[in-house]
């Protein structure tokens, strides 16, 4: 049995959330019982100790800046100088340095070490720093945003295959400033640098409202989203502290494609998933097809079946991070 597998079936599901073309089912811990169903207690979580990014960086703990003075475009240096350990979230934007980054997976960074983590650049027309930018200077600085669930529903795809070819956690860049492309000009956005952030920025007084018409619930741990009715993705956190912390960044990466709707740019030809049981059921059912080291602490898990894909992290028995989609093609 997987950690996913493990992870679903001690969750329950709340009642439903909507704002506009957004819906979100709370996911909440409980034990025992199916994916999807009730019982158990909704206050159950795990042992292990960590904080979000954005905690570390604001308290100092953390330094995020280029591995080198050339720098990287596909790696940055993470130096967590705190006695907890870290998680950064798979297409967590971080601003700044040479240029804007996402995360290519999710990392666990233990406490007290330096690692590189591997990213996706965002914003294409700028290699060099904006010196005194921000209260990090000229490094890195956390960002409110998750990059669009249907840009990492993508980018997931790519850092599978090439988890399964050299071990590597590569996304494909030139795949990801298409997809960056692609937003600003369906959204008209101006940017010099060719940004994420700048599409962002064209889409905020929508994104605020539809972020505040969502709060997380007592012991939750994740949420279904759907997009018109159809289901599009899970997220899941095993600590409900931070799974509290980072709920907006996490639920702007669905309210984004949720304002933007009429204009998706991978909308299958028809519902796959038109509730949220039988895809939770999907996700806990799917085989894990690779597993492997993460960069810090715990294991990558690449699950997938005809119907969904999903990739976690996870520190012995415990899950730490899931993000799950509908597979493409045909509905099942």
């Amino acid at each position: 049995m997987s950690q996913i597998h493990s992870f679903l079936h001690d969750t329950h599901l709340g009642a439903s959330q909507s704002s506009k073309a957004l819906a979100l089912w709370p996911l909440v811990r409980g034990t025992g019982g199916d994916p999807g169903s009730a019982g158990g207690d909704p206050g159950a979580s795990g042992g292990l100790d960590y904080v979000c990014l954005a905690d570390a960086l604001e308290d100092g703990f953390v330094g995020v800046d280029e591995v080198s003075a050339d720098g990287s475009v596909p790696s940055v240096r993470v130096d967590n100088r705190a006695g907890i350990a870290v998680l950064v979230i798979f297409g967590e934007e971080i601003r700044g340095a040479k240029q804007n980054r996402v995360a290519n997976a999710s990392f666990l960074l233990p406490p007290r070490q330096v690692v590189d983590i591997d990213v996706s650049c965002v914003e294409q027309g700028r290699w060099g720093r904006r010196p005194g930018a921000g209260s990090h200077g000229s490094g890195f600085e956390e960002s409110a945003d998750l990059i669009s669930s249907l840009v990492r529903r993508k980018m997931a795809r790519k850092v599978a295959s090439a988890r399964h070819a050299r071990g590597r956690f590569d996304a494909d860049q030139g795949e990801v400033w298409q997809s960056v492309s692609e937003c600003l000009t369906s959204s008209g956005a101006p940017s010099e640098t060719m940004a994420y952030a700048d599409y962002v920025g064209t889409r905020a007084r929508d994104l605020d409202e539809t972020t505040r018409a969502f709060h997380p619930v007592e012991g939750q741990v994740g949420f279904v989203a759907s997009i018109g009715g159809e289901v599009v993705g899970i997220e899941a956190i095993g600590s409900p502290g931070v799974f509290a912390r980072v709920f907006p960044k996490l639920v702007r990466a669905y309210a984004i494609d949720a304002i933007d709707s009429e204009r998706l740019r991978e909308a299958p030809s028809q519902l796959r998933f038109d509730a949220p049981e039988p895809f939770l059921e999907a996700v806990a059912g799917a085989p894990v097809r690779s597993r492997g080291p993460s960069l810090g602490l715990g294991e990558d898990l690449r699950a997938g079946s005809d119907a969904v894909e999903a990739c976690a992290l996870a520190v012995g028995e415990e899950l730490v991070h899931l993000t799950g989609f509908p597979a493409p093609g045909e509905a099942a």
